[in-house]
Order: C-alpha cells, then structure tokens, then sequence
C-alpha cells in the first residue's frame, strides 16, 4: 500500500510490571511484543513504518537491530496525541493514510488491517475507528455516537459523564486516518482531562465538529486488540495464542487455500488479479467461486484491471460449466461487504431443482462432492 504510513507507538513504561524491562520486548511465546506488531505492520507493505519510542529508547532499538522502521523519540510521556505529532516531521510523500498501531498489542490480523483501511477508502472517512462489543467494557474508552448513529467521538473511562459508562462499544485506539487531517487536528487538541495529557482520541471530536466524516470498524473477536500491562494479561495472550494456532487458524481460507496445490485446495485457474476455485461448501453441483487475489471484501474496492478480468473469467467459467454440466440456467451473484473475501458465485441450475427450498420446505438435497466437481471441471478445461 504505497500511500499508507504506519505509526507504532512503543514509549510507554508499563508501570505496572514487576521491573524495569521496557514492556514492549516482554516475550510472548519466545519473541517480543513489539516482534508481533511490526511483523503484522510489514504485512501490510506500507510506504513507511515510524516506531515511537521512550522509556528506555536504546535498549529497544539495539533489541529490534537494523531494521526498516524510522525511530521517533517522545522524551516525555504527554499521552498518545503527543506521541503521534512527534512523528509528523519524519513523514514522508505528503497527504495519505496513517495507521496507527501500538507494540503492546500483539494478536491484531493482518486481514483485520486491511478490512478496516479498506472500510477507510470505500466510505471516504476521515478517521476510521477499529472498535468492539464488549460485556465488560471497564477500563477503555467508549464510542459516543450521534442522533444520527453516527460517531462522534471518543470519551476515556475516567472522563465518562453519567450514563456514558453503560456504554458496550469500546475504542481499540487503532485507527486510519488521513495524514493531513491528523496533524492538523493534533495542533488544536489541549490536555483538559484529569491526566493532563494529550488525547490522540481528541482527533475524533475535533473532526466530527469540523463535519467530516468518521466511520468505526466493529471486530467480531475482541481477542484481537487485547494488550497488555501485567503478567496476568501476558499470560491470557499466551494461552489465546496458543489457542489460536493450535486451531490452524489462517488469515482467510481462500488466502491460505493459495498457498496449496490446486488440487487440495480446490483451484481451477488463475490470471493476473483473480483465482477461480470450486466451492467448498456448495449450494449445487458445479459451484464455483471467483475471486480477486488479494484480500478485499467491497465489491467497490476492485480496481479497473480486476473488473476487466473478472468479466474474462465469467465468461470462461460460464462456458466451462456448459461444456461440464450442460445445465439450463445460470445464477451470477456476489457477497460484497459482509467481512469474507469477496468473491463472485456461478451456480448452475436445471429444471426441477429445488436445492435453495429448504429454506421453504424442508427439503434437503446434497451437491456433488467438491472434489468430484473439481476433478469434472478439469477434464472438462482439457
């Protein structure tokens, strides 16, 4: 993502760990926090990665080695919206989207990121929140919404009016915003809450003032912008994480279908922008998927030379199933904007078939086998 900027910040102190070790190279699972997030802000291919750091700097940059973060000092911990402005002067390549992320955070996706910085472009948000549900949301600040339902801003939990603190939409503190609109912001903020700090949240309020547009993200697995400031903590994301890889669990399946041989993973064809796989879980036999290459959920998101060869593939696997499955009609339609990897569905149809009235009957029809359908397909491309 070449006009994306990402902003690590690391400088806090984490007073309440039993030592002095800077918090962000606590190990999780044998490598530091901070290892988690820069290796998930790599992912992304950003233009820039700028680590701010603070409390015991050096020792963090000798621990992280050369590498291709852009170190920012904040010799003073004055609150996140400090933190961030101390970045602007290292910025490169003029207005774009910065990402700000933070080292304590360890287990964000990096599908989650692009999700949230796709939401970002397809809305023309000013700022992007990613946020969540949750039962218990003592301790993070919570979403204030408008008469609209629109967010308005951000209120900390120790700043929280009453009725506020009923609140179940919390902020993660990560967020895209647009570069320019952001230091603009962090200029005009003032420290008038109890910790006289300077709020990076404080950004949201003064946008939304100015009437621009501010959009939020809601995570469907709030495990994911858990962070950590005691070993108990730490420990509940050593479990999580363990947890999480002893399920296997991948980015997104068609993304990690990718990584396999055609045959396994079910993939019939592929051009410059797009892959063509049979369904695994079909609706009828002879159901097949198309789908860009990288991961996006909007429809809107696809880029002209994708729409171009989306239509070449439609028309390959129209005639494909013809030729496989000579069946009487076709249904061409497409998830956009539900959170899973967009992709177009081919469904075959044929007089008679009922497989879509269970929803009206009760009756159940079982497709072809997968695997059956992909071995058909393939003798019928020969």
């Amino acid at each position: 993502m070449t006009q994306l900027r990402i902003i690590v910040l690391a400088a806090g102190k984490g007073t309440r760990m039993p030592d002095d070790m800077p918090k962000v190279l606590r190990p999780l699972s044998g490598q530091p926090l901070l290892e988690y997030v820069l290796e998930t802000a790599r992912a992304l291919q950003p233009r820039q990665i700028l680590l701010v750091l603070g409390h015991r700097a050096e020792e963090i940059r000798t621990a992280l080695g050369e590498g291709d973060c852009e170190i920012v000092l904040q010799p003073e911990q004055r609150g996140t919206g400090d933190a961030v402005l101390r970045a602007e002067d290292q910025v490169s390549g003029g207005d774009c989207t910065a990402l700000i992320l933070y080292g304590d955070v360890p287990l964000l996706r990096v599908r989650t990121l692009r999700e949230l910085l796709e939401l970002h472009a397809v809305e023309g948000n000013a700022v992007t929140i990613l946020t969540a549900e949750l039962n218990d949301p003592r301790g993070y600040g919570r979403i204030v919404r408008d008469a609209a339902g629109r967010c308005a801003g951000i209120v900390e939990q120790r700043d929280l009016a009453p009725g506020q603190a009923e609140i179940r939409e919390i902020n993660s503190g990560i967020l895209a915003v647009r570069m320019g609109l952001l230091f603009e912001a962090l200029h005009r903020i003032r420290p008038d809450n109890e910790q006289g700090e300077y709020y990076l949240t404080d950004v949201v309020e003064i946008l939304h003032a100015e009437g621009h547009r501010i959009g939020c993200y809601c995570l469907s697995d709030p495990d994911e912008i858990r962070g950590v400031n005691t070993l108990a903590q730490l420990e509940l994301l050593e479990r999580i994480l363990a947890q999480r890889r002893g399920d296997q669990d991948a980015e997104c399946e068609l993304c990690a279908a990718a990584e396999g041989p055609p045959q396994s993973s079910l993939l019939l064809a592929q051009g410059e922008t797009v892959r063509l796989y049979v369904a695994s879980h079909p609706f009828n036999s002879g159901h097949m998927l198309l789908v860009p290459k990288r991961h996006i959920t909007s429809f809107l998101s696809l880029s002209e030379a994708e729409r171009e060869e989306i239509s070449v593939f439609l028309e390959r696997g129209e005639e494909l199933l013809r030729r496989a499955y000579h069946y009487e009609g076709l249904n061409i339609g497409y998830n956009s904007g539900a959170g899973e990897h967009l992709a177009l569905h081919l469904v075959p149809r044929w007089g008679g078939d009922l497989n879509y009235l269970p929803l009206l009957a009760g009756l159940k029809l079982v497709p072809e086998n997968p695997q059956s359908t992909w071995e058909r397909l393939r003798e019928a491309m020969k």
